[in-house]
């Protein structure tokens, strides 16, 4: 009885181990599969980021040659509109012919990607220097919005009030007896105050958006480059 009672217990403690180590073995390949997964499910979100980047990269570099345009154009007036025979027709032809007063900015950005991170709470599959430089280039991405916005509302105040907007598409009167009447009878104290703040409000886009998309961009390059390298 005792010899039998020993090999039940040996038998029973075989057993034992042999579940244990089953288990263990079904957690870590458990463990193995869910790390296999997230590796995939990060290696997809970094696709996306670099994606939603590479997009706003390149909106910011057509953005910047529209601003070097518009700012070539600003100087151009100034140049012309400083030289000692300037005269009260050059600023007419100006505003007559040249000045559109159209602008052009950046309203949003791709990050759905990253508020898909947040939300999900999958942020946390990266490691904590790319979660840091994801969550600093979002909150520069909505600084950005938030100057360039102010920049465009301060030229809309001053757009208002610019009645001389006369060669855009869009007018209905653009040539003929009225059109030249009203040129002719313009206040030209007016004008020259009109037009002054109309063109220091726009060049001010230009000077601002420029500034902040340059910064932007290289924040932009920085986690690019980071993601594809430790990402």
């Amino acid at each position: 009885m005792e010899n039998k009672t020993s090999k039940y217990f040996k038998y029973a403690i075989g057993e034992i181990i042999l579940v244990v180590i089953g288990i263990l073995i079904a957690l870590q390949i458990n463990n193995w599969n869910e790390n296999r997964k997230n590796n995939k499910k990060r290696i997809d979100y970094q696709r996306s980021l670099i994606n939603d980047i590479n997009k706003d990269i390149a909106a910011i570099d057509s953005q910047l040659i529209y601003i070097e345009e518009s700012i070539a154009q600003h100087n151009n007036f100034t140049k012309r509109l400083s030289q000692p025979n300037a005269s009260y027709d050059t600023l007419v032809k100006i505003a007559k012919y040249e000045f559109l007063g159209y602008f052009n900015n950046i309203d949003a950005f791709h990050t759905a990607t990253f508020q898909t991170l947040l939300s999900t709470g999958d942020i946390g599959l990266f490691d904590e220097n790319i979660r840091t430089q994801l969550i600093e280039l979002n909150n520069q991405q909505q600084i950005t919005l938030v100057v360039t916005k102010e920049a465009i509302d301060q030229y809309l105040g001053a757009l208002v009030s610019y009645k001389y907007l006369s060669n855009i598409p869009i007018n209905t009167i653009k040539s003929g007896k009225i059109y030249d009447e009203f040129w002719n009878t313009i206040d030209k104290n007016e004008l020259v105050k009109d037009f002054y703040l109309v063109t220091l409000r726009h060049n001010n886009i230009n000077r601002t958006s420029k500034n902040i998309y340059i910064n932007l961009r290289k924040d932009l390059i920085n986690t690019l480059n980071y993601l594809k390298e430790k990402g």
